[in-house]
Order: C-alpha cells, then structure tokens, then sequence
C-alpha cells in the first residue's frame, strides 16, 4: 500500500514537467508554464483527497468517493490546463502534454464512468508520464520511471485494487491517446 501512496500520478506529471522543462527549456517557454502544469495537473488532483471530507455526497463514500473526486479534480485540471495552455499561446511542447492528459482524462472517464470497465488510472497516471517523457527523448528520467511502475502494478495486484486487465488498460490509454495527439499537433 505505501508504494500506492508514494507513487500517485501527480508525482510522476511533477517529474515529467521538470524533466522536459530542464531539458528543453527553449522550447517548454517561460517557468509560469511549468508552474501552470504542476497547479493543473499535480495540485488541483492531490486538493480532491483533502477536500473530500468537506464536500456532500462524497464525503461519507469512504475510497471509492476518493477516488471519484480525484478523476473528477484531475479531469478539472486537465481541461483548466490545457484551455490555458491553448488560450495563451503556450509553446506545443507544453500543448501536447496537456493534450495528452486531457485525452487520458476524457479516455479514463468513458471508460470507468460510462462503460464500467474500470481501468486504472494509477497504471495510466505512471504510464503516461513514462511515455511522454520517451517521445521527447528523455529516455533516462523515463527509464526510471518505468522502474516505479513495476512495484505499482504488483502492489496494485497484491492489494487487490486493480487486475492485470486494468492495469493493462490504463497503460494502453496514454500510448493510444499520445498517437492522437502527435497527430492533431502534427508532430
């Protein structure tokens, strides 16, 4: 359970914003950009689990409300990120991660929410990080990522949150969305 804890999704859009930021800082623009993204898509995320003894009709569902208000706080953020990014002309490298979480975040609600199949948005939120940072060649930090998500997918697994087949799903969400999205942005 403690690697669950240390491993949640926002810790990996954290690391990924740094890496591409410190990597490529002309491209990735002025820091507010990197500020924006860890408030979108780390901050707002991580305020559901506070917030939620605060809030009626979740307060009292004990994990499941959790983990409801969390996708429903990170697709927030997701879409408050990527409306900034597009609205204020932020460089493309910060529009495709956006992007990519927005189309993870829409993805992950349809499938959980609309058609029941409960994919992991544990395995998707360290995943999708993994991925991204490969596509703009930061194989290094993405290596060890990776390495983080074998002890979640056990851990996940042995805890009894999640099956393979949801793991497997909410790993195969962020490679199908981040084709999409290298094909709207014209990457």
């Amino acid at each position: 359970m403690f690697i669950r804890k240390i491993t949640i999704p926002p810790v990996f859009a954290v690391v990924l914003l740094l890496s591409v930021y410190f990597s490529y800082p002309e491209q990735f623009g002025a820091v507010w950009h990197m500020i924006g993204g860890i408030v979108f898509l780390a901050i707002l995320p991580v305020l559901a689990y506070p917030l939620q003894k605060y809030i009626p009709g979740y307060k009292d569902k004990g994990r499941d409300g959790q983990r409801s208000l969390a996708m429903i706080f990170s697709f927030a953020g997701y879409l408050l990120g990527t409306l900034v990014a597009f609205l204020f002309q932020a460089p493309v490298i910060v529009k495709i991660i956006y992007l990519e979480y927005l189309f993870c975040g829409i993805s992950m609600l349809v499938f959980n929410k609309v058609f029941k199949l409960k994919a992991s948005g544990h395995a998707c939120g360290v995943i999708g990080p993994v991925l991204m940072m490969a596509y703009f060649k930061l194989y290094i930090p993405a290596a060890v990522c990776a390495l983080f998500a074998i002890p979640v997918f056990i851990a996940s697994v042995h805890t009894k949150r999640h099956t393979m087949m949801q793991l497997l799903g909410g790993s195969v969400i962020p490679l199908v969305m981040l084709v999409l999205v290298h094909f709207i942005m014209g990457c």
